[in-house]
């Protein structure tokens, strides 16, 4: 059989294996859920797909295993999709040898059932692919302020652009550690 249309059930098996013995007790898992790889294709001299746990789903890709393909288990590498550049970290397994991972989701509380999960990790690999060009003008406006910038000091050509975009960007503000993970709701006195 070849070794790529085998990698789905190797790389289930493995993560499978890891769920019943280093996972097993742990409280993040989600045991609405079960290991599957979702959405597999050939891609880079390599497959990817989108691997449900009960304790994450991440982007997997696993390299056509060669000498040239050592990486540091941490090491973290951008890979260029159609819809953009996203950091993946290294791995391995014995079992599966070198891959490289990119979260989506840990842990997956989310999910009622494994149905749900499927359809958000079918969702997220067919996203990786879309090709229209178009651009959320919210999502630039959002990442604009996460890199600090606001319409005054956007260079002049930008600033003409943000012009067009729906959302306003408001000058940033202090916000305390206990403001931000409050969701920058102020803090309640007794």
């Amino acid at each position: 059989m070849d070794e790529r249309a085998d990698m789905a059930g190797r790389l289930e098996a493995c993560f499978a294996e890891i769920a019943a013995t280093r996972m097993e007790g742990v409280p993040i898992l989600n045991h609405a859920l079960s290991v599957q790889a979702v959405g597999g294709r050939d891609w880079n001299d390599g497959w990817l797909c989108v691997l449900i746990t009960p304790w994450f789903m991440n982007l997997m890709f696993l390299p056509e295993q060669s000498g040239d393909h050592v990486a540091a288990i941490g090491t973290k590498r951008n890979f260029a999709f159609p819809a953009g550049q996203f950091e993946f970290i290294a791995g391995h397994e014995d079992r599966l040898g070198l891959y490289w991972m990119c979260s989506l989701f840990s842990p997956v509380f989310e999910f009622p059932d494994q149905e749900a999960a499927e359809a958000t990790a079918l969702a997220a690999i067919d996203a990786l692919f879309e090709t229209d060009g178009e651009t959320d003008s919210s999502e630039n406006a959002m990442a604009r302020m996460w890199r600090g910038e606001t319409p005054e000091n956007l260079p002049a050509a930008e600033a003409e652009d943000s012009e067009d975009d729906s959302v306003e960007i408001a000058a940033p503000r202090d916000v305390s550690r206990r403001s931000f993970l409050r969701g920058g709701l102020p803090e309640e006195r007794p």
